[in-house]
C-alpha cells in the first residue's frame, strides 16, 4: 500500500476592530496572525515543504493565511484552490472533499478552521489529540493508495508545530 501526506493548517489569528460589525466570514488576520503565518511560511520553505495542492476555506482569514504560506514556499497560483465548502466544515464534509481529491496528488494541504480540522485529525489518527492552535500545523501520513479509501485510523502524525510565542520587547 502506498502512502499519502495530508497537512492540516489552522488559519492564523484573526480579529475585528472593537465594535465592528464584520461578519465572521470576513474577519481579517491580526498583525500577530500575519507575523505567525509569515514565520510558518519561512519554516516550511526552509524545510523544502512542497505540497501538490493547497486547499483553503474561502473565509478571509484562511485565504490570507494560505496566500502568505503559498508565497513563502513558491506555490503557483494553479496549486492554490479556494473552496467555499471548507468554511467551518466538520469531519464528514472534510472527509467527503478529501475522498474526491485526484489520485495524482500525493500531498494535500488543507487550510481551514477548528473544530473541524482538530476533529479530522483525531478521526484520522483514531485517538484524541490536543487540537490545532491558530497557525498550527499537523502533518499526517496516510496508509492509502487512493484518496477515496480515506477512513478512520488510516493516518499517523509525523509532525506538529505551532508559532513560537512572541518575545517581549
Amino acid at each position: 500500500m502506498s502512502k499519502r501526506l495530508l497537512t492540516l493548517i489552522r488559519h492564523a489569528e484573526a480579529g475585528a476592530p472593537h465594535g465592528s460589525r464584520i461578519a465572521d466570514h470576513n474577519r481579517p488576520l491580526t498583525e500577530r496572525g500575519r507575523r505567525d503565518a509569515s514565520r510558518l511560511g519561512a519554516l516550511l520553505s526552509s524545510r523544502g515543504f512542497m505540497p501538490d495542492c493547497l486547499w483553503s476555506s474561502d473565509a478571509e482569514r484562511a485565504q490570507t493565511t494560505a496566500r502568505i504560506l503559498g508565497q513563502a514556499i513558491a506555490l503557483s497560483d494553479s496549486e492554490l484552490d479556494i473552496r467555499p465548502g471548507l468554511y467551518l466544515a466538520h469531519t464528514g464534509t472534510l472527509c467527503d472533499a478529501i475522498r474526491e481529491a485526484s489520485d495524482d496528488l500525493g500531498h494535500l494541504v488543507l487550510v481551514g478552521h477548528n473544530p473541524g480540522l482538530s476533529e479530522l485529525w483525531d478521526w484520522l489518527c483514531d485517538k484524541q489529540g490536543f487540537g490545532l492552535p491558530t497557525c498550527g500545523i499537523a502533518r499526517l501520513e496516510l496508509d492509502l493508495s487512493r484518496w477515496s479509501q480515506l477512513e478512520r485510523g488510516c493516518a499517523h502524525l509525523i509532525e506538529f508545530d505551532r508559532p513560537e510565542p512572541a518575545s517581549a520587547e
